[in-house]
């Protein structure tokens, strides 16, 4: 089987490049259909319809040719006996990445782990349509899986943040802004509370978007710096720095833009402005998860 293989990759390259890889080609193919029967003896031999996936993803490389080298036949015969649903595929495959998800998982330690995973395997295994088939085989397998996973646990963070109701409702801040049940200040109350939200959402939407990606990151998914940091390869220090400086940022930013909407003197402002500061998590957490959401429904 790996002779029809390597010769179905031959036929997708012209004819020089053809010629000049025709020995390459067909012995690292050989080389890992033998290594990967080898390792997994159960696996199936690679058929007619694993050769037409290799195919139809080396047709998306831009230079096949260049391409080839890259091409990771053993993971790629992993990854579609996986994508049968066998259990003893499934199995192997998650032994192959246990240490990568280990790790993962210990990222998003907040989370019931047993609940990621199988999300996971969900993501990756369910039929008709699983994920794993995405794989091209033009790179390292546990590097696509370690994306793969990353993506599904924050997308799982953010829709359990979403089920919380812990955020700050209007009428709580209407009654910190200006206690009391006195009808005549009920629109004072209610232009103070829509200006202090339409402030907040201004101030977030100048943010710079690494740093807004942050917050969100920590106040809807709930990450710990440490988690932030390790999903985009930062050091802790960087990130820290950054949420700090965005939460200054956006106090500063906020406050001004009160002062400027409502025509009020600072001074007068000084109870709503220390009720912000000490609920800004709260708000922050409200605004960015509703814009998550309408970034969402719009797509």
């Amino acid at each position: 089987m790996s002779a029809s293989l390597s010769a179905a990759l031959l036929a997708e390259l012209g004819s020089d490049a053809r010629e000049r890889l025709a020995k390459e080609v067909s012995e690292r193919t050989a080389a890992a259909v033998a290594a990967a029967r080898t390792r997994w003896p159960e696996m199936p031999e690679p058929d007619a319809a694993f050769t037409a996936h290799v195919v139809a993803g080396a047709r998306k490389q831009p230079d096949l040719a260049a391409a080839l080298g890259r091409l990771r036949i053993d993971d790629l015969l992993l990854a579609w006996w996986a994508s049968t649903g066998e259990a003893k595929a499934i199995a192997a495959f998650e032994s192959q990445h246990a240490s990568d998800l280990e790790r993962l998982l210990r990222r998003f330690h907040r989370l019931d782990p047993d609940e990621l995973t199988q999300r996971l395997r969900v993501k990756l295994f369910a039929k008709p349509q699983p994920k794993i088939l995405d794989y091209s085989g033009f790179g390292f397998l546990e590097n696509w899986y370690r994306v793969i996973a990353a993506r599904t646990f924050l997308d799982a963070a953010r829709s359990l943040a979403r089920e919380r109701t812990d955020d700050l409702p209007d009428a709580a801040l209407a009654e910190m802004v200006a206690g009391g049940d006195d009808p005549s200040r009920a629109a004072e109350k209610a232009e103070l509370v829509d200006a202090i939200k339409r402030a907040l959402e201004a101030a977030i939407g100048n943010l710079a978007p690494r740093d807004r990606t942050f917050l969100r990151h920590q106040l809807v998914d709930e990450l710990t710096i440490e988690q932030i940091a390790a999903t985009y390869e930062l050091h802790r220090v960087t990130v820290s720095r950054a949420l700090t400086a965005a939460r200054k940022q956006l106090q500063e930013a906020t406050r001004a833009r009160l002062v400027t909407m409502l025509g009020i003197d600072p001074e007068r402002l000084a109870s709503a402005i220390r009720i912000l500061d000490s609920q800004l998590d709260l708000s922050l957490k409200r605004v960015l998860r509703s814009s998550d959401q309408s970034a969402s429904s719009d797509s």
